[in-house]
């Protein structure tokens, strides 16, 4: 956790506390949230589960967030009988069913930063809203939270937080200890907060809360589709306002933004391991790349069956610096589900087991009740596809298993998806010139179409380069992530890709000149720092747009001299250009 971030936490927990203790709620107006998202506060609960994780006593408090109507299991009973959004009335389907159908119904829109796609949302108002901007791990939380609160249904994560040595819960009943009781350091969320979804009828005015509008998670949650009616910039507790009708859960969801990461979601207690064969809408693949620290979280949006023995899986992703969901289709997403760092064969940097880490394909956790306490519990139904924490053959089996049901049709098929996740690990590059996620991407794809213009188009490695690499490539070439300092630095932007850019342009231009090829100068930290770009920089009067580097996640490799790169880094530009001219078709 960054030094910002914890700052931001502490600022609205301190606001958190004074508005219970002494204050009415809209003391806390201009608090921020904090802007843990994929890495949150709290660690991962230890607990040692199976089908049923222990949650707290069941207690009725002022804490609460959202009153439970229904259960995740229900088909038959008035509530699960009505019609929703992307199911019909009498439909029989469970409220777990009901999620998938949700999520099967968002839309694929233009996205706010002009390049990507992302998701829009129905709401069970009739509203239709794109996503926010959110952090990875975010993204998942906030579709199982919204879904849950909408329809009352039961939900709670669970955490460790080490520095009051205790395990706590977060959900529907509000933030609480093992005995129900809300910890006194958070909100009591039915005391403090208004709900209006007795009061709203539909052509009635839209209420809102002037506190719940005014709070951020962090400086990177800007929502340019949302206004507020002072002119200020709208960010997380301005689109919570527009999509909840209960304030309170926009409320708790600030919150949970910076307590709850991709770490907590790889905890059994939360979620639960799945065989690849039965992955649906609602489940989400976590990357675990370390014990400790960030990862990725990739919510599963669609899934298709292009025939019996192969799937196509759509996922939509956020990130740091936050951004909206990122709509990445069954070409992008692909990579992740037969990557090892996705709970498979092998380890981590740090000699951790893959499988050991939480990665892989996993479906949450159900709340019920039993003896008078909440339990997270692997429901019946899926029982058949569940997959215990300890049962790590069958955990690092998966990634292969996926790379089977995954598979293209026909050579062609593969090729064309290798070249488009290529495309697309550029498109992030331009975005976030330091991100040594999206640099694995692309090589990870270009070892597909190596192997696949090898074995079926007679092409050679070099033909490949020659043909598909561009100058880019070979300026963010691949960094060991563990021991490079740039991996650490989020906060890069477009503005700064430009000057990269057109840095690598003029070398090769001068090279050129004088008739000699040479291997560009590599965006990465060096023992001058990044020095020759900042220089650069000013020479071209863009000194404004060149930042500092910024340690904006946990950074062990802060103090190296200098990035290495991985053998796919290495990849030499000037043999590749003397390879043969790509046959013309």
């Amino acid at each position: 956790m960054n030094i910002r971030k914890l700052m931001l936490l502490s600022t609205l927990l301190a606001s958190s506390t004074l508005a219970v203790g002494c204050a009415s709620a809209d003391s806390a107006s201009d608090s921020s949230g904090g802007g843990g998202g994929d890495e949150g506060t709290l660690d991962s609960s230890g607990q040692d589960v199976n089908e049923v994780a222990a949650g707290p006593s069941v207690a009725s408090t002022d804490a609460e967030v959202w009153s439970v109507q229904n259960q995740w299991a229900d088909k038959d009973t008035a509530n699960a009988k009505l019609a929703g959004i992307g199911w019909a009335a009498n439909s029989g389907l469970t409220w777990e069913e009901k999620f998938g159908a949700w999520l099967s119904s968002v839309e694929k829109i233009p996205g706010q930063n002009g390049w990507d796609s992302t998701i829009q949302i129905t709401t069970p108002y009739g509203k239709k809203m794109p996503g926010p901007a959110l952090e990875c791990a975010d993204v998942a939380i906030w579709l199982r939270i919204t879904f849950s609160s909408w329809y009352h249904l039961p939900f709670y994560l669970t955490g460790y937080d080490a520095n009051a040595k205790r395990v706590m819960y977060a959900g529907h009943f509000g933030i609480v200890d093992a005995s129900g009781q809300p910890l006194t350091s958070y909100p009591h969320f039915k005391a403090q907060y208004g709900d209006n979804e007795k009061t709203w009828h539909a052509g009635a005015t839209w209420p809102s809360d002037a506190s719940l509008r005014k709070k951020h998670v962090g400086d990177n949650d800007t929502v340019n589709f949302v206004t507020n009616p002072d002119g200020s910039p709208a960010g997380a507790g301005a689109y919570y306002d527009e999509i909840f009708l209960n304030k309170r859960v926009g409320h708790f969801i600030v919150l949970m933004d910076g307590l709850f990461g991709s770490a907590n979601l790889a905890d059994g207690a939360n979620m639960f391991h799945i065989k690849p064969e039965s992955t649906r809408p609602g489940d989400a693949l976590l990357e675990r790349w370390q014990k400790n620290g960030i990862g990725h979280t990739l919510p599963v949006i669609l899934v298709d069956h292009p025939d019996a023995n192969r799937m196509a899986i759509t996922v939509s992703t956020g990130s740091m610096p936050r951004r909206q969901p990122k709509w990445q289709g069954p070409a992008d997403s692909m990579s992740y589900f037969t990557s090892d760092q996705t709970g498979g064969v092998g380890a981590a940097w740090d000699g951790s087991e893959y499988a050991k880490l939480g990665g892989g394909i996993r479906r949450w956790r159900t709340p019920v009740v039993t003896a008078g306490r909440w339990n997270n519990i692997v429901p019946m139904l899926d029982r058949p596809v569940y997959i215990n924490d300890s049962n790590l053959v069958s955990i690092s089996a998966r990634p292969a298993r996926f790379a089977e049901l995954l598979k293209a049709a026909s050579p062609e098929e593969t090729r064309d998806n290798a070249v488009n996740g290529i495309t697309s690990a550029r498109t992030t590059l331009h975005d976030k010139p330091a991100s040594c996620s999206a640099r694995t991407k692309r090589e990870e794809n270009f070892k597909v179409l190596y192997d696949v213009m090898q074995t079926s188009f007679s092409k050679s490695k070099a033909e490949v380069d020659a043909q598909y690499r561009t100058l880019e490539d070979y300026v963010y070439a691949e960094l060991q992530y563990e021991v490079s300092k740039t991996c650490c630095w989020d906060t890069t932007t477009a503005a700064m890709n430009d000057i990269i850019q057109s840095f690598a342009k003029d070398e090769k231009a001068t090279n050129d000149k004088a008739g000699v090829c040479k291997q560009p100068t590599v965006f990465k930290n060096t023992a001058s720092g990044y020095s020759v770009y900042k220089d650069y920089a000013a020479k071209i009067g863009k000194s404004a747009d060149w930042k500092e580097w910024n340690e904006d996640e946990p950074c062990n490799s802060r103090a190296v001299k200098d990035d290495l790169l991985t053998d796919a880094g290495k990849t030499d530009m000037c043999s590749s250009m003397a390879a043969p001219p790509p046959a013309m078709p």
